[in-house]
């Protein structure tokens, strides 16, 4: 959901404005297994704490206002809360639990007295394992979009997975933008939700589960990754594989993946990721779109490396990590905010693969991690333990302290990161018991480990606060007129970016955008830079931008081209019937389409309507042939059109045309010399 200029002020946070999974209040939603104990059966929530004198920390499950559980935790006094094994309703629910609205499941833990702990759930069973680390107050939010890796695996117990907790009353949820041949479990029919959109209502700790079983349909491998998960209140999600599989060459191959990510308004354009024990196939980022046309950079690279879209994703293949082993590190940037998970595995077999959400980097990262709760047990299966670390360049090795249950861990050297001259990464491995970092300098902080096939993943990251970075819309609430100006402009530095871009020249604390499209600031305040929030502006007047491309200008008689249509409403009010023709011409065929929105009936693609910044997609599968025997290249131009109720100012320029060469095509194998015999008979 795009923000618009509008007539009143505006108040945008900066993207890095809290990650700290450090908190006195944390959501656990529940989950939905593809089978009983396939990928959890034992279950633990580990509870850790800086605090050296001991507080209380209150566990309630759902609704119920009486803990269900109660613990004493400090600094050298943990606490573990075991928990009933597999479908237990609580973390993991049962069929008749999911796809309607429960109020008996899910977590929520409390410090009475305000002391701020982690919460890191962790689950095996005989062959899987995985984690997830609360985000705390931080997860909650009104606009996430779905996360996790495509589900490949094939196998009977595979199912991707998303739960739902609400905070207040009356909370409005809309989930959306998901592949319409997605099908999602209600209660026990697998495939009981069809619907293009699903809107459920909750109350105060109730909470909401979808599962997309793999098998039902080819669309809920992936077709649900990048969907949008709008509420009006706060909520707290999570989601992932439970369990999933990433190499498709190896189907029955799979372990558990989970994480809780947190809202839209609070992720980056930064992201550095350390590599596990896999291999390249089981090792890799997976970047989501939340803006059109965001671009992705690798290792310090000036050319993308893909564009993808609002609710889109790419995963950026292993082959960019600086090394094929352990430790090694890849620098991802994005032209707009994006989210980004993780894709690692505890060692080179691709059954023991897991999932992190990860942070982007900052320089008001916090300078310690104090602990990792018994690194190496998972609810009584014990793991190794190794753990990953991103520092500032700023701090000097030495100034970095690793302990564990045996003492002072001496620290490897460090790893330079391509692309970036500001962070640098260790990986230290077998590591036992609670395991604690300090830094005079930020850091963020992961962990991995194995045993057999169940590969276990976490990440531990957080910022301390940071300043705000508010911004007022006046002079209108469209194009042209309207100027952003930065509310308390107290920072040392101004640079304005456009789609990603930077604005030449636009340094100050307000700018005057003349185009459409996402605007944000990037402000300096002591050495630290910060993001606002993008903030999209449109024109006054209705302007429909439509585009067409082919994926290849030359071809040989008899090949495919692919087209894709793309149409963007980049006028502040909605546009109406919505129509897209593309008559092909004499020369290429209709093979195949599909659709992001709306219908087709060649030769026309019907939207219907267009919210303000709205970009929908046809890709349209065609043949190209020569016109006759005698002719050996032809070039055929095909032109589409769109139609609206309103009238459509073509304020920007339409690239509505796309030209193909065709040739004829030689012949490989030439016969000579053979005899041909033939009967005719007399009638």
């Amino acid at each position: 959901m795009r923000q618009k200029l509008i007539l009143f002020i505006v108040f945008m946070m900066v993207s890095a404005a809290g990650f700290s999974q450090l908190s006195d209040l944390h959501y656990l939603p529940p989950l939905k297994q593809g089978s009983n104990n396939s990928s959890v059966k034992q279950q633990a929530i580990y509870l850790s704490t800086p605090e050296t004198t001991a507080f209380t920390v209150n566990a309630y499950i759902g609704t119920a206002t009486t803990p269900a559980a109660t613990f004493s935790i400090s600094n050298i006094a943990p606490g573990v809360y075991n928990l009933a094994n597999g479908d237990n309703d609580v973390t993991m629910v049962k069929s008749a639990n999911t796809g309607v609205v429960i109020n008996n499941s899910g977590l929520r833990f409390e410090s009475p007295g305000g002391e701020k702990f982690y919460v890191n759930y962790r689950g095996t069973s005989g062959s899987q394992a995985t984690s997830l680390t609360s985000k705390g107050r931080q997860a909650l939010g009104t606009n996430f979009k779905w996360g996790g890796a495509p589900n490949y695996a094939t196998t009977s117990d595979i199912s991707t997975s998303l739960g739902i907790m609400a905070t207040e009353d009356n909370t409005v949820v809309d989930i959306t933008g998901y592949d319409p041949n997605c099908e999602f479990r209600l209660q026990n029919d697998r495939d009981g939700i069809t619907s293009d959109n699903i809107q459920i209502t909750l109350n105060k700790n109730e909470s909401f589960v979808l599962e997309a079983y793999t098998n039902e349909v080819s669309a809920n491998i992936d077709g649900w990754l990048g969907a949008s998960i709008v509420s009006t209140k706060d909520i707290a999600i999570s989601n992932g594989g439970l369990n999933y599989g990433v190499v498709t060459t190896s189907t029955g191959s799979r372990d558990a993946g989970i994480d809780q990510p947190v809202p839209i308004n609070k992720i980056g354009k930064e992201y550095v990721f350390i590599r596990g024990n896999g291999r390249d196939s089981t090792e890799f980022p997976i970047i989501i779109g939340t803006q059109n046309n965001t671009e992705i950079f690798v290792n310090g690279s000036t050319t993308p490396i893909a564009t993808i879209n609002n609710g889109d994703y790419f995963m950026v293949p292993g082959s960019n990590y600086s090394g094929g082993s352990a430790g090694a590190n890849m620098l991802v940037t994005t032209s707009k905010d994006a989210y980004a998970y993780q894709n690692l595995a505890g060692s080179s077999g691709v059954q023991t693969v897991g999932l992190n959400f990860v942070a982007p980097v900052n320089c008001l990262l916090p300078d310690n991690l104090d602990n990792i709760s018994d690194i190496t047990n998972s609810a009584g299966t014990t793991l190794t333990g190794g753990i990953t670390i991103i520092a500032s360049t700023s701090t000097p090795d030495e100034n970095i302290s690793v302990n564990d249950g045996s003492g002072a861990v001496t620290l490897p050297a460090s790893i330079p990161v391509t692309g970036s001259t500001d962070w640098k990464t260790f990986y230290i491995s077998n590591l036992t018991g609670n395991v604690s970092v300090q830094s005079t300098g930020p850091i963020a902080v992961g962990f991995f480990g194995v045993n057999s096939n169940r590969g276990i993943a976490g990440y531990f990251s957080g910022f301390d606060t940071v300043p705000e970075v508010d911004l007022e819309v006046n002079g209108g609430g469209c194009l042209p007129g309207a100027i952003i100006t930065v509310v308390d402009a107290n920072f040392d530095a101004y640079q304005w970016y456009q789609n990603g871009s930077i604005v030449p020249g636009a340094i100050f604390s307000s700018y005057n955008p003349t185009e459409a499209g996402d605007y944000f600031v990037r402000v300096t305040k002591g050495g630290c830079t910060y993001d606002s929030q993008p903030i999209a502006a449109y024109y006054c007047f209705s302007d429909v931008v439509i585009k067409k491309v082919a994926d290849t200008n030359t071809v040989v008689d008899g090949d495919e081209v692919t087209f894709t249509i793309t149409v963007e409403n980049l006028g502040v009010d909605p546009i109406t019937n919505v129509v897209i023709t593309d008559v092909l011409p004499d020369g290429i065929s209709f093979v195949s389409s599909s659709i992001s929105k709306g219908s087709f009936s060649y030769p026309n693609w019907s939207i219907g309507d267009m919210a303000s910044g709205d970009l929908e997609t046809l890709t349209l599968v065609t043949r190209v042939t020569l016109p006759d025997v005698n002719t050996s290249t032809a070039t055929y131009t095909n032109n589409i059109s769109n139609s609206q109720d309103q009238t459509d100012s073509n304020i920007t320029t339409d690239d509505p045309s796309e030209s193909v060469t065709v040739n004829f095509k030689t012949p490989t194998t030439v016969i000579t010399n053979r005899r041909i015999t033939f009967r005719a008979t007399r009638m």
